[in-house]
């Protein structure tokens, strides 16, 4: 198992506002490797994390530390709304098929070229940080039609389930839901400290379609679609 490591409330420092609704010369969003895949096995959300979890950051390590930022695993409400900006395609309206792709094969929220070119144009302002995952939160968010008028920004929303310091493979049973229909939406979040510095380097979320109509042995993830913050 990796190691991780804990970073307690009086010693966090911010990365700064997450993303909103940015226009078309905002910088794209950060790159990172977290969760490596997710799939459904007897209806239960399987969650694989990352053999060599990283994220890309203008964090400079001298920077103060900002107060109001909230401990390790509690998570705070974020606005709805996709946020635009070009690559904004997708979750809930289509694009799905055209989407570019993350290292791990996930649909990039926001992502694309012009992505890579920012990244080439301020390699002298970027960090590559080694980082642990503290919390893993699990949220689920509606139906697709929901998704379509209501989708939430990158971060950090008000988690069904949080799991302190998780182990390689999570899973999580959708079928003990109350709800009755348990197909649509799931944000999965990773809130990722770093391994070598000590900064907390808030939310990396992805958000997973599930439906139950595609296959009789019960459910499957439909859309992977990684939404990060951006750099």
């Amino acid at each position: 198992m990796r190691r991780r490591q804990f970073l307690h409330a009086s010693g966090l420092a911010a990365l700064g506002a997450l993303a909103g609704c940015l226009g078309s010369n905002s910088p794209p969003p950060r790159k990172s490797s977290v969760v490596s895949d997710f799939q459904m096995s007897d209806g239960k959300l399987v969650i694989d994390l990352a053999d060599d979890t990283w994220v890309m950051s203008r964090y400079q390590e001298n920077e103060q530390s900002l107060s109001g930022v909230s401990p390790i695993g509690v998570a705070s409400a974020k606005g709805k709304g996709g946020g635009g900006g070009r690559g904004a395609t997708g979750r809930g309206s289509g694009g799905y098929s055209s989407a570019p792709r993350t290292v791990h094969g996930h649909a990039w929220y926001h992502g694309g070229d012009y992505a890579d070119d920012w990244y080439e144009d301020h390699r002298d302002e970027v960090d590559r940080y080694k980082v642990g995952i503290a919390a893993l939160g699990i949220a689920y968010l509606g139906s697709t039609e929901q998704m379509k008028d209501d989708a939430p920004d990158a971060g950090p929303v008000p988690w069904d389930k949080t799991i302190q310091d998780p182990g390689d493979t999570v899973t999580y049973d959708i079928t003990n839901r109350s709800e009755f229909r348990r197909d649509g939406w799931y944000r999965i979040g990773a809130n990722v400290v770093g391994s070598k510095v000590n900064h907390n380097f808030r939310w990396e979320c992805y958000d997973l379609e599930v439906d139950s109509s595609v296959t009789d042995q019960g459910f499957e993830v439909d859309e992977q679609w990684k939404v990060s913050p951006r750099i």
